[in-house]
């Protein structure tokens, strides 16, 4: 199980591991569209642990970061 809100330790978010691969690689006509808030929250946590991991450049993190919770924005609120 992965916990996809892991720096709440008072709400965590669990999700097995197939369901978390399975929603990281969903495109809905782009990466950053989600079409649940759970695809939202596994898409935000691999984003930021492989910034954290440098596994992606500062730049290009903050784009897609920002693409996401955009998105999140105008769909959820």
């Amino acid at each position: 199980m992965i916990n996809v809100a892991n720096l709440s330790e008072d709400f965590p978010i669990w999700v097995s591991e197939d369901e978390y691969d399975t929603l990281i690689k969903l495109k809905r006509g782009g990466w950053s569209n989600c079409g649940t808030q759970m695809e939202w929250m596994v898409k935000l946590h691999y984003l930021r642990n492989g910034f954290k991991e440098k596994k992606i450049a500062r730049e290009e993190f903050f784009k897609r970061e920002k693409e996401l919770i955009i998105r999140w924005w105008s769909k959820w609120c």
